[in-house]
């Protein structure tokens, strides 16, 4: 039943890091139109590019409606959960310092790449391997995420990060910029996946939406900050270097703070009461063997 129980976690883990693959789609579509368009047409036609990928988008849109998902009904004898923020608050704090980290790479490294003498080419090379890697994360990184329980597996995924953010500060070659771009491409979606997952382990079903939405709050406000910050920074300074480093050292502060999030602090501060336990213990089929209960995804002891 515990192998059972491993399998089970673990496809949930790659479906759950598949779900995030659809951006790194619009990113390879990105780096194979963008940069060629701009070329072609020259300096100032932003507006064209933009339009082209409206259009492609809106054409891939169309076939959203064909979609049917299944939401199961949360049975009326769940336990009831208060989402504490102060249980996840340097978890919170950790992934603003993601969004406002990664966000800033992705603004300024294709000016960093053209700055450093790269065609439309090196542009869309560098571009489509952020999308490559990203779209290898579900088979890479799933594992990783069927075991996410702490702030750990997140640290590790915002630190290699980092790395790939950090990478382009030690040359100005294509090479290390492509090997920059496909480990930061494979390493910062999972971070998005690893916080799902660490909400769907940490927390019952019907706490997800109010968990997650703190977590995208606090990813929004990082991503819409961050640019602005680090750009400022950089404008005043007079070089694009100084970008890619605020960005790894966000990062790295990101790992650091997610890290010090512990699980069993958590668990402790996020416990049904015993009379819910009862209930939802009722329509669990692990109940009947209490030595499983330490396996259970929901409701770990």
């Amino acid at each position: 039943m515990k192998r059972n129980l491993k399998a089970q976690r673990l496809r949930q883990s790659f479906y759950l890091s598949l779900f995030y693959s659809g951006p790194a789609v619009g990113i390879l579509i990105s780096g194979f139109v963008a940069p060629f368009l701009l070329e072609w047409h020259g300096p100032g036609t932003w507006w064209i590019v933009w339009a082209v990928l409206a259009g492609i988008s809106i054409s891939m849109a169309l076939v959203l409606p064909l979609a049917r998902v299944a939401v199961p009904p949360v049975p009326m004898s769940a336990a009831k959960f208060d989402v504490r923020i102060a249980s996840v608050l340097i978890y919170l704090f950790g992934y603003f310092l993601f969004g406002a980290g990664y966000i800033s790479y992705m603004t300024f490294m294709v000016a960093y790449v053209r700055h450093a003498g790269g065609g439309a080419s090196t542009q869309s090379i560098f571009w489509t391997c952020i999308g490559d890697g990203a779209l290898a994360q579900p088979w890479v990184w799933s594992g990783l995420m069927a075991k996410i329980r702490g702030g750990g597996g997140t640290a590790l995924l915002i630190g290699l990060t980092a790395v790939g953010a950090a990478l382009p500060l030690f040359g100005k070659s294509p090479i290390l910029f492509d090997a920059s771009a496909l480990i930061f491409g494979n390493a910062f979606f999972a971070v998005v996946s690893s916080t799902t997952a660490f909400v769907r382990f940490n927390y019952p079903r019907e706490a997800w939406p109010n968990t997650i939405a703190m977590m995208t709050v606090a990813f929004g406000v990082g991503q819409m900050l961050g640019p602005i910050g680090i750009g400022a920074i950089t404008d005043k300074l007079g070089s694009l270097s100084y970008a890619l480093n605020i960005s790894a050292a966000a990062l790295v502060l990101g790992a650091v703070a997610c890290l010090s999030q512990h699980y069993n602090k958590l668990r402790s501060s996020a416990q049904p009461s015993s009379r819910s336990r009862d209930a939802a213990a009722l329509e669990c089929l692990l109940w009947v063997k209490p030595d499983m209960c330490d396996a259970c995804p929901l409701y770990p002891r």
